[in-house]
Protein backbone atom coordinates (compact mmCIF):
# COMPACT_ATOMS: atom_id res chain seq x y z
CA UNK A 1 0.00 0.00 0.00
CA UNK A 2 1.25 3.47 -0.82
CA UNK A 3 0.96 6.55 1.33
CA UNK A 4 -1.57 8.16 -1.02
CA UNK A 5 -5.15 8.20 0.14
CA UNK A 6 -6.82 9.75 -2.88
CA UNK A 7 -8.95 12.91 -3.00
CA UNK A 8 -9.03 15.31 -0.05
CA UNK A 9 -12.06 17.48 -0.90
CA UNK A 10 -15.78 16.99 -1.54
CA UNK A 11 -16.84 17.44 -5.20
CA UNK A 12 -20.33 18.87 -5.76
CA UNK A 13 -21.51 15.64 -7.41
CA UNK A 14 -20.42 13.61 -4.40
CA UNK A 15 -22.12 16.03 -2.01
CA UNK A 16 -25.43 15.78 -3.91
CA UNK A 17 -25.17 11.98 -3.99
CA UNK A 18 -24.60 11.83 -0.25
CA UNK A 19 -27.49 14.22 0.49
CA UNK A 20 -29.81 11.98 -1.55
CA UNK A 21 -28.44 8.99 0.33
CA UNK A 22 -29.20 10.74 3.62
CA UNK A 23 -32.84 11.31 2.69
CA UNK A 24 -33.30 7.70 1.59
CA UNK A 25 -31.58 6.35 4.66
CA UNK A 26 -33.71 8.44 7.02
CA UNK A 27 -36.82 7.18 5.23
CA UNK A 28 -35.69 3.59 5.75
CA UNK A 29 -35.13 4.21 9.45
CA UNK A 30 -38.55 5.85 9.78
CA UNK A 31 -40.21 2.75 8.37
CA UNK A 32 -38.20 0.46 10.67
CA UNK A 33 -39.04 2.57 13.72
CA UNK A 34 -42.76 2.69 12.89
CA UNK A 35 -42.97 -1.11 12.42
CA UNK A 36 -44.46 -3.31 15.11
CA UNK A 37 -41.31 -5.48 15.24
CA UNK A 38 -38.19 -3.54 14.30
CA UNK A 39 -35.77 -6.45 13.97
CA UNK A 40 -38.15 -8.41 11.75
CA UNK A 41 -38.76 -5.27 9.66
CA UNK A 42 -35.06 -4.59 9.15
CA UNK A 43 -34.28 -8.21 8.34
CA UNK A 44 -37.22 -8.56 5.96
CA UNK A 45 -36.14 -5.48 4.02
CA UNK A 46 -32.54 -6.64 3.70
CA UNK A 47 -33.55 -10.14 2.56
CA UNK A 48 -36.12 -8.87 0.05
CA UNK A 49 -33.62 -6.49 -1.51
CA UNK A 50 -30.92 -9.16 -1.55
CA UNK A 51 -33.30 -11.45 -3.46
CA UNK A 52 -34.38 -8.65 -5.80
CA UNK A 53 -30.78 -7.95 -6.79
CA UNK A 54 -29.77 -11.52 -7.55
CA UNK A 55 -30.27 -10.72 -11.28
CA UNK A 56 -27.79 -7.87 -10.85
CA UNK A 57 -25.19 -10.30 -9.59
CA UNK A 58 -25.91 -12.65 -12.49
CA UNK A 59 -25.39 -9.73 -14.88
CA UNK A 60 -22.30 -8.21 -13.23
CA UNK A 61 -20.80 -11.33 -11.74
CA UNK A 62 -19.65 -11.73 -8.15
CA UNK A 63 -16.99 -9.21 -7.04
CA UNK A 64 -14.65 -11.99 -5.93
CA UNK A 65 -11.73 -9.57 -5.90
CA UNK A 66 -13.30 -8.00 -2.80
CA UNK A 67 -14.97 -11.03 -1.18
CA UNK A 68 -13.05 -10.66 2.12
CA UNK A 69 -14.43 -7.15 2.57
CA UNK A 70 -17.95 -8.29 1.73
CA UNK A 71 -17.87 -11.07 4.34
CA UNK A 72 -16.36 -8.83 7.02
CA UNK A 73 -18.85 -6.04 6.34
CA UNK A 74 -21.81 -8.44 6.31
CA UNK A 75 -20.88 -9.78 9.74
CA UNK A 76 -20.64 -6.24 11.11
CA UNK A 77 -23.91 -5.22 9.47
CA UNK A 78 -25.78 -8.11 11.10
CA UNK A 79 -24.65 -6.72 14.45
CA UNK A 80 -25.54 -3.21 13.33
CA UNK A 81 -29.10 -4.16 12.35
CA UNK A 82 -29.63 -6.01 15.61
CA UNK A 83 -28.35 -3.10 17.71
CA UNK A 84 -30.34 -0.56 15.69
CA UNK A 85 -33.57 -2.49 16.17
CA UNK A 86 -32.80 -2.86 19.88
CA UNK A 87 -32.25 0.90 20.18
CA UNK A 88 -35.53 1.69 18.38
CA UNK A 89 -37.31 -0.70 20.74
CA UNK A 90 -36.22 1.56 23.61
CA UNK A 91 -36.12 5.16 22.36
CA UNK A 92 -37.40 7.68 19.80
CA UNK A 93 -36.17 7.97 16.24
CA UNK A 94 -35.01 11.54 16.92
CA UNK A 95 -32.87 10.28 19.81
CA UNK A 96 -31.40 7.05 18.43
CA UNK A 97 -30.64 8.29 14.93
CA UNK A 98 -28.60 11.38 15.91
CA UNK A 99 -26.51 9.57 18.51
CA UNK A 100 -25.81 6.58 16.29
CA UNK A 101 -25.09 8.59 13.16
CA UNK A 102 -23.13 11.27 15.01
CA UNK A 103 -20.79 8.76 16.64
CA UNK A 104 -19.76 7.13 13.36
CA UNK A 105 -18.01 10.02 11.52
CA UNK A 106 -16.04 10.93 14.63
CA UNK A 107 -14.71 7.39 14.87
CA UNK A 108 -13.99 7.29 11.12
CA UNK A 109 -12.11 10.58 11.38
CA UNK A 110 -10.01 9.15 14.19
CA UNK A 111 -9.37 6.17 11.91
CA UNK A 112 -8.02 8.60 9.33
CA UNK A 113 -5.38 9.74 11.79
CA UNK A 114 -4.03 6.20 12.12
CA UNK A 115 -4.24 5.32 8.44
CA UNK A 116 -7.51 3.37 8.35
CA UNK A 117 -9.28 5.87 6.11
CA UNK A 118 -8.66 9.04 4.10
CA UNK A 119 -7.68 11.94 6.39
CA UNK A 120 -9.65 15.17 6.08
CA UNK A 121 -8.24 18.62 5.38
CA UNK A 122 -8.43 21.57 7.81
CA UNK A 123 -11.82 22.86 6.63
CA UNK A 124 -13.07 19.29 6.58
CA UNK A 125 -12.29 18.96 10.27
CA UNK A 126 -14.27 22.13 11.00
CA UNK A 127 -17.22 20.78 9.01
CA UNK A 128 -16.89 17.45 10.78
CA UNK A 129 -16.96 19.14 14.19
CA UNK A 130 -20.06 21.17 13.31
CA UNK A 131 -22.00 18.22 11.95
CA UNK A 132 -21.11 15.92 14.80
CA UNK A 133 -21.80 18.61 17.39
CA UNK A 134 -25.18 19.26 15.80
CA UNK A 135 -26.29 15.66 15.70
CA UNK A 136 -25.20 15.06 19.26
CA UNK A 137 -27.04 18.23 20.32
CA UNK A 138 -30.22 16.91 18.72
CA UNK A 139 -29.81 13.61 20.51
CA UNK A 140 -29.35 15.26 23.88
CA UNK A 141 -32.69 17.07 23.56
CA UNK A 142 -34.62 13.82 23.70
CA UNK A 143 -36.91 13.54 26.71
CA UNK A 144 -35.97 9.90 27.33
CA UNK A 145 -32.40 8.60 27.34
CA UNK A 146 -33.42 4.96 27.20
CA UNK A 147 -31.54 3.11 24.53
CA UNK A 148 -28.37 5.22 24.71
CA UNK A 149 -26.10 2.17 25.04
CA UNK A 150 -27.59 0.47 22.00
CA UNK A 151 -27.42 3.78 20.07
CA UNK A 152 -23.71 4.16 20.77
CA UNK A 153 -23.03 0.52 19.90
CA UNK A 154 -24.85 1.13 16.63
CA UNK A 155 -22.59 4.13 15.95
CA UNK A 156 -19.45 2.06 16.52
CA UNK A 157 -20.70 -0.62 14.12
CA UNK A 158 -21.61 1.99 11.51
CA UNK A 159 -18.06 3.32 11.63
CA UNK A 160 -16.72 -0.22 11.29
CA UNK A 161 -18.72 -1.22 8.22
CA UNK A 162 -18.22 2.12 6.46
CA UNK A 163 -14.46 1.78 6.93
CA UNK A 164 -14.51 -1.80 5.64
CA UNK A 165 -16.67 -0.94 2.64
CA UNK A 166 -14.71 2.21 1.84
CA UNK A 167 -11.70 -0.04 1.29
CA UNK A 168 -13.66 -2.89 -0.26
CA UNK A 169 -15.36 -0.85 -2.96
CA UNK A 170 -11.94 0.33 -4.14
CA UNK A 171 -10.99 -3.30 -4.71
CA UNK A 172 -14.20 -4.18 -6.56
CA UNK A 173 -14.60 -3.56 -10.28
CA UNK A 174 -18.25 -2.53 -9.82
CA UNK A 175 -19.84 -0.56 -6.98
CA UNK A 176 -23.23 -1.99 -7.95
CA UNK A 177 -21.97 -5.58 -7.82
CA UNK A 178 -20.28 -4.97 -4.47
CA UNK A 179 -23.41 -3.47 -2.92
CA UNK A 180 -25.71 -6.19 -4.27
CA UNK A 181 -23.38 -8.95 -3.10
CA UNK A 182 -23.14 -7.31 0.31
CA UNK A 183 -26.92 -7.28 0.72
CA UNK A 184 -27.20 -10.91 -0.37
CA UNK A 185 -24.56 -12.10 2.10
CA UNK A 186 -25.92 -9.93 4.91
CA UNK A 187 -29.39 -11.37 4.36
CA UNK A 188 -28.06 -14.93 4.49
CA UNK A 189 -26.23 -14.26 7.75
CA UNK A 190 -29.06 -12.26 9.28
CA UNK A 191 -31.88 -14.75 8.82
CA UNK A 192 -30.62 -17.35 11.32
CA UNK A 193 -30.20 -14.58 13.91
CA UNK A 194 -33.76 -13.35 13.41
CA UNK A 195 -35.18 -16.87 13.30
CA UNK A 196 -33.55 -17.63 16.62
CA UNK A 197 -34.67 -14.36 18.22
CA UNK A 198 -38.20 -14.05 16.82
CA UNK A 199 -39.36 -17.31 15.26
CA UNK A 200 -40.71 -18.09 11.80
CA UNK A 201 -44.28 -16.91 12.45
CA UNK A 202 -43.37 -13.23 12.90
CA UNK A 203 -41.22 -13.29 9.79
CA UNK A 204 -44.02 -14.85 7.74
CA UNK A 205 -46.44 -12.24 9.08
CA UNK A 206 -44.20 -9.37 8.04
CA UNK A 207 -43.77 -10.81 4.55
CA UNK A 208 -47.49 -11.41 4.13
CA UNK A 209 -48.85 -8.13 5.49
CA UNK A 210 -46.13 -5.55 4.79
CA UNK A 211 -43.98 -6.88 1.97
CA UNK A 212 -44.56 -3.86 -0.30
CA UNK A 213 -43.65 -1.45 2.46
CA UNK A 214 -40.51 -3.37 3.39
CA UNK A 215 -39.45 -3.79 -0.23
CA UNK A 216 -39.69 -0.02 -0.73
CA UNK A 217 -37.72 0.64 2.45
CA UNK A 218 -35.12 -1.96 1.53
CA UNK A 219 -34.74 -0.45 -1.93
CA UNK A 220 -34.23 2.97 -0.36
CA UNK A 221 -31.56 1.51 1.89
CA UNK A 222 -29.79 -0.17 -1.03
CA UNK A 223 -29.75 2.94 -3.23
CA UNK A 224 -28.67 5.05 -0.26
CA UNK A 225 -25.71 2.85 0.50
CA UNK A 226 -24.75 2.54 -3.15
CA UNK A 227 -24.63 6.34 -3.43
CA UNK A 228 -22.49 6.48 -0.32
CA UNK A 229 -19.99 3.98 -1.71
CA UNK A 230 -19.85 5.78 -5.05
CA UNK A 231 -19.17 9.09 -3.32
CA UNK A 232 -16.39 7.50 -1.27
CA UNK A 233 -14.50 6.90 -4.54
CA UNK A 234 -14.09 10.63 -5.17
CA UNK A 235 -14.10 12.20 -1.69
CA UNK A 236 -12.50 11.55 1.72
CA UNK A 237 -14.34 8.89 3.69
CA UNK A 238 -14.60 11.08 6.80
CA UNK A 239 -16.29 13.87 4.81
CA UNK A 240 -18.64 11.47 3.02
CA UNK A 241 -19.69 9.97 6.35
CA UNK A 242 -20.16 13.42 7.88
CA UNK A 243 -22.27 14.74 4.99
CA UNK A 244 -24.49 11.69 5.21
CA UNK A 245 -25.32 12.68 8.77
CA UNK A 246 -27.62 15.36 7.36
CA UNK A 247 -30.05 12.46 7.37
CA UNK A 248 -30.55 13.56 10.97
CA UNK A 249 -32.45 16.58 9.61
CA UNK A 250 -34.76 14.35 7.60
CA UNK A 251 -35.14 11.85 10.45
CA UNK A 252 -35.95 14.62 12.92
CA UNK A 253 -38.61 16.09 10.65
CA UNK A 254 -39.95 12.61 9.92
CA UNK A 255 -40.12 11.79 13.61
CA UNK A 256 -41.99 15.04 14.29
CA UNK A 257 -44.34 14.81 11.30
CA UNK A 258 -45.15 11.10 11.21
CA UNK A 259 -44.42 9.88 14.74
CA UNK A 260 -45.42 13.07 16.61
CA UNK A 261 -42.09 13.45 18.40
CA UNK A 262 -41.39 16.83 19.99
CA UNK A 263 -39.33 19.34 17.97
CA UNK A 264 -37.75 21.84 20.40
CA UNK A 265 -35.91 25.10 19.72
CA UNK A 266 -32.62 23.50 20.73
CA UNK A 267 -33.21 20.74 18.22
CA UNK A 268 -33.88 23.30 15.47
CA UNK A 269 -30.68 25.15 16.39
CA UNK A 270 -28.72 21.92 16.24
CA UNK A 271 -30.19 21.28 12.78
CA UNK A 272 -28.92 24.70 11.63
CA UNK A 273 -25.45 23.78 12.88
CA UNK A 274 -25.58 20.63 10.77
CA UNK A 275 -26.57 22.67 7.72
CA UNK A 276 -23.58 24.96 8.34
CA UNK A 277 -21.30 21.95 8.39
CA UNK A 278 -22.65 20.76 5.04
CA UNK A 279 -22.11 24.25 3.57
CA UNK A 280 -18.47 24.08 4.67
CA UNK A 281 -18.09 20.80 2.86
CA UNK A 282 -19.22 22.51 -0.35
CA UNK A 283 -16.86 25.46 0.24
CA UNK A 284 -14.01 23.05 0.69
CA UNK A 285 -14.23 21.82 -2.90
Amino acid sequence: MSGHYGPRSMPASALLAVLAAALLHASWNLIVKSSSDRLVAAATQVVLVGMAFIPVLIWTGLPLEAWEYVIASAVVQVGYLYSLASAYDRADLSFVYPLARGTAPLLIAVGGLIGLSTPATGIGWVALALICGGVIGIGLTAESHRGVNWSLITGVLIAAYITIDGAGVRQAESTLAYTAFLYAVTGLLLMPVVLGAKGIDKIKGALRLEWKRHLFAGGASLVSYGLLLAASLVAPLSLVAAARETGVLFATVGGWWFLHERLSRVRVLAAVVIAAGVALLALGR
